[in-house]
């Protein structure tokens, strides 16, 4: 039997990888920079078809690579279109972050060299690293070097437009974390603009100690992403380093739990929730928000279920009175938190239902309520377990056709494919499960199910490499760490079964 399916946001990996050796530096170790690679990696997949446009509607930067891409010989185009349709049984733009990530983890062309080990590639990337060889190929073919030489200077042009907004971003929050004379050996942040990336895309990765923020240089959201991810780079450590301190605040887990709106991950790990209000509450302070509209903020945060904002905006608020910084401030901020007055207070809250409003379509679809969609999500999970694949399937589809990422049903459909012995279908479906989930349960039989898949494919290093990344997830979920160790002792047989939760 599978495991149990929770709603999850996106994945962020884990794993070293050197920052880019071609840089513009801004402060710190923080660089902003555009990449080639990149660059590369969105042409190709436009050229492939898997995406049907290229950067801002209207801009002439994205028309004049998309003039250059449509006079290309089919010939140097069609190794990647049937490359992603025998790939992706369903290729589409939703599959775009997996090459975006390629393109942060490969050097410089034409070579295209991997910047890490193999055996570190994020998962994503490991399962399209046939890509790359392609995508050398097809960089000299299309005499892509041409291209990025006469787009460059407009890309130097946006660089320069970000600089000074993105310096002075950086230098409040330096400043305010009173952390302007410090630095991070062997971590970097790299901030990549292209033309070509999708204005409504924000890519963000972490991979170890080195952190990417890849996007189009006029999102609305420029601001608050590069602030968001900064925040993430300064505090992520501090917080792990401090994390036992939060061994008291873990019965608040059961609280978060009640939100509907709250991505699973935050309910079910309290350094994660903890990181991503502290965030949300410097954010207030760093935008200079008035009280009372911060307020209504800090109140529509908490119905959505990011119930510690209130006592770190708070608690900051006493920071800003103290003189150290705050890699030294760290303990007092975590000790003024009172677990159970908190709890207490917390259990009158009632947390917000309703989808945040969305521009209706020229032809609406009727999206279900979260009610619906759970009950969707529980109906396939019964089916799946009175072994009913036909209606699960339906189930999980029916969820799709509004929520077309919602990992449950990714996940839930992966399990109906396996059951139906569709290895294709099920590698494809676990693999954007793991593009779109946070939750290490989830994520961690992810891989010991394509584990599975390789090892009866015959392809034991894959295998290996995917009963690895569910043990370096550190889930604590004792099932699956079995699963993979078992995994790396022998390959998993035709004859053998997957054993239940």
């Amino acid at each position: 039997m599978s495991p149990r399916l929770a709603w999850v946001p996106a994945a962020t990996l884990a794993l070293l990888l050197p920052a880019s050796a071609a840089r513009a530096d801004v402060s710190y170790e923080v660089t902003l920079d555009a990449s080639p690679q990149l660059f590369a990696a969105l042409c190709a997949a436009r050229a492939g078809g898997l995406t049907n446009s290229l950067g801002a509607p209207g801009d002439p930067v994205a028309a004049r690579a998309e003039a250059y891409l449509a006079r290309l010989d089919p010939s140097v185009t069609e190794p990647l279109r049937s490359y992603f349709k025998n790939k992706h049984t369903r290729p589409g733009p939703h599959l775009l972050s997996t090459y975006i990530s390629l393109g942060l983890v490969v050097g410089a062309p034409p070579s295209f060299e991997w910047t890490v080990a193999r055996d570190q590639l994020p998962p994503d990337v490991w399962e399209v690293q046939e890509f790359q060889p392609l995508l050398r190929v097809f960089y000299e073919q299309a005499r892509l070097e041409t291209l990025w030489r006469e787009l460059r200077p407009a890309y130097e042009q946006a660089l320069e437009a970000r600089r000074p907004e993105t310096m002075q971003l950086l230098f409040e929050i330096r400043g305010y974390l009173r952390m302007t004379g410090e630095s991070y050996l062997a971590r970097s942040y790299v901030i990549y603009l292209d033309l070509l990336h999708p204005p409504a895309l924000v890519s963000a990765r972490n991979y170890g100690e080195h952190y990417f923020l890849a996007l189009h240089p006029n999102d609305g959201e420029f601001a608050a992403a590069v602030r968001h991810q900064y925040l993430h780079y300064t505090l992520d450590p501090l917080m792990v380093k401090h994390g036992l301190q939060l061994k008291s605040w873990q019965p608040l887990l059961a609280v978060a739990a009640r939100a509907p709106r709250l991505p699973a991950a935050f309910r079910s790990d309290i350094v994660l929730l903890a990181t991503e209000c502290l965030i949300q509450a410097a954010e207030l302070r760093l935008r200079r928000v008035d009280y009372e509209e911060a307020l209504k903020e800090i109140d529509d945060r908490e119905r959505t279920g990011y119930i510690l904002t209130r006592y770190f905006y708070d608690a900051l608020e006493r920071y800003e009175q103290d003189d150290p910084s705050m890699r030294y401030y760290f303990p007092e901020l975590l000790a003024g938190f009172r677990p159970e007055a908190e709890r207490t207070r917390l259990q009158r809250i009632e947390f917000t239902t309703a989808e945040t409003p969305t521009a209706r379509p020229a032809q609406p679809v009727p999206a279900p309520s979260d009610a619906a969609r759970a009950q969707l999500l529980k109906d396939g999970q019964r089916h799946l377990e009175q072994g009913d694949s036909a209606a699960a399937r339906a189930a999980f589809e029916e969820v799709l056709k509004t929520s077309r990422n919602d990992p449950n049903a990714l996940y839930g459909l992966a399990i109906v494919a396996s059951q139906e012995e569709n290895r294709p279908e099920a590698r494809e479906f676990f693999l954007r499960t793991l593009e779109h989930a946070r939750s290490p349960d989830i994520l961690g039989w992810s891989h010991v199910y394509l584990g599975r898949i390789y090892d009866l494919e015959g392809n034991r290093e894959q295998a290996i490499a995917h009963y690895r990344a569910a043990l370096a997830l550190n889930s604590r979920v004792e099932r699956v760490e079995q699963a993979a160790r078992r995994g790396l002792e022998r390959p998993f047989g035709e004859d053998e079964e997957p054993e239940p939760r």
